[in-house]
């Protein structure tokens, strides 16, 4: 694989490449040969059928098992996470020559600026995008290890227990229901594998699309900190009174260029907002329902040490994702405001020809309308957006742990 540089957009994204790329989600690049296309297409339509190989067989589980609250916690938890991927994954295939603009678009913002000192605050953004790709994709990882694991070590129980009936009691990765008894081998064996390949591209399609989500999210907030860092350069010294053509030539130059790279920014949340509303709003909406279920099936007392162990890291799997998206809508909007406290307090407004200064209280007027992801009736994604799923939650779980009680 080609070594990018450190200070190359390329190096920050390459975990989001890597890991969408398992599940075909990554843009195609146009100067790709014909053979590499065919195999891109291939990885998506492959994995389109793997998380589909999960979502139908539980969907059939829960019809099924109607009423039964152990089931309905233990399966319908994960069905809602793979139903999210589902959506997300025909949306963005629907929307994909939206999802194609925004990445060049990201692409080219990261060389707006060749400064090493004004390139520091969005590259250290860009680097916890990474690093935050790395740690959700690992901890992705580790529900399925513990998922297959379990099984594996109750197979290998099984397979050495003299009991005749000892085939009936063995378990997927996964609880669902295939319209046939797979019990015996080797359709155990068959189907224990695709659901272990199935779970990895169902791992790697959550992680990477959702960390590419929030990559794009703080790569956007980053140019509003190259922007902070523009108007903290300008100053304007007494001195300059004595060369006020010049100096006032250069401030109108960089007021034009903090000007026009705010404007263009504001587009650009627009555009992301266009393309990640319903997705957002899917997520948390649902987001709720995943946290309570695996909640309650953490504090079923039917439940064995293992399954228990099981939900509790899908739980904290969970919790991750949504904190994500919650940390990265708020920073947007921070950052977006931060504008206006900047010109107000770091530039010398009151020393300029009344010209700039019309400019400057229009540039805080505009900041003072914080950009930020918009997610429908959950409206500005931010903490209190994390309070309210956490609310909702804890709503569903009160309501699940009286149905129980009757």
């Amino acid at each position: 694989m080609k070594e990018h540089s450190k200070s190359s957009i390329d190096y920050f994204i390459l975990p989001n490449k890597i890991i969408c790329s398992i599940a075909g989600m990554w843009p195609i690049d146009e100067k790709s040969s014909t053979s590499n296309k065919v195999f891109a297409y291939f990885r998506l339509l492959f994995a389109l059928t793997a998380v589909s190989n999960v979502f139908v067989p539980e969907l059939l589980t829960i019809v099924v098992n109607w009423g039964d609250l152990q089931i309905l916690a233990g399966v319908g938890c994960v069905l809602t996470t793979v139903g999210q991927l589902l959506f997300k994954m025909v949306y963005i295939i629907v929307r994909k020559k939206k999802a194609y603009w925004l990445y060049n678009e990201l692409r080219d913002l990261w060389n707006t600026s060749d400064d090493i000192e004004e390139r520091q605050p969005f590259e250290k953004l860009a680097y916890w995008a990474r690093t935050i790709t790395i740690v959700f994709y690992s901890s992705c990882l580790c529900n399925v290890f513990t998922f297959t694991i379990a099984a594996a070590l109750n197979y290998i129980k099984i397979k050495y227990n003299a009991n005749e009936n000892a085939n009936k009691s063995r378990h997927l990765p996964f609880e669902v229901w295939y319209g046939t008894d797979i019990t015996d081998s080797p359709q155990f064996e068959i189907a224990f594998i695709c659901q272990v390949v199935s779970s990895l591209i169902c791992c790697a399609g959550i992680s990477g699309l959702d960390a590419t989500f929030v990559t794009i999210i703080l790569h956007v907030c980053g140019q509003f900190k190259l922007i902070n860092t523009w108007f903290n350069k300008i100053r304007i010294e007494r001195s300059c009174e004595l060369v006020r053509a010049n100096c006032f030539g250069n401030l109108e130059a960089n007021l034009i260029r903090c000007i026009r790279h705010h404007q263009r920014m504001i587009n650009v949340v627009n555009k992301v907002n266009n393309l990640l509303t319903p997705i957002i709003f899917v997520q948390l909406l649902t987001s709720g329902v995943e946290i309570c279920l695996s909640g309650f099936a953490v504090t079923d007392n039917s439940g064995t040490g293992v399954d228990k162990l099981k939900c509790i890291s899908y739980l904290i799997s969970m919790w991750i994702q949504l904190v994500l998206w919650c940390w990265a809508g708020e920073i947007l909007v921070q950052e977006s405001q931060q504008i206006g406290h900047t010109i107000y307090l770091n530039v010398s407004w009151y020393s300029l020809p009344p010209i700039y200064r019309r400019q400057l209280c229009l540039i805080i007027v505009r900041a003072q309308q914080n950009c930020s992801i918009r997610a429908l009736t959950f409206q500005t994604l931010s903490i209190h957006t994390l309070t309210a799923v956490f609310n909702t939650a804890a709503s569903y779980f009160t309501l699940l742990r009286q149905m129980q009680q009757k």
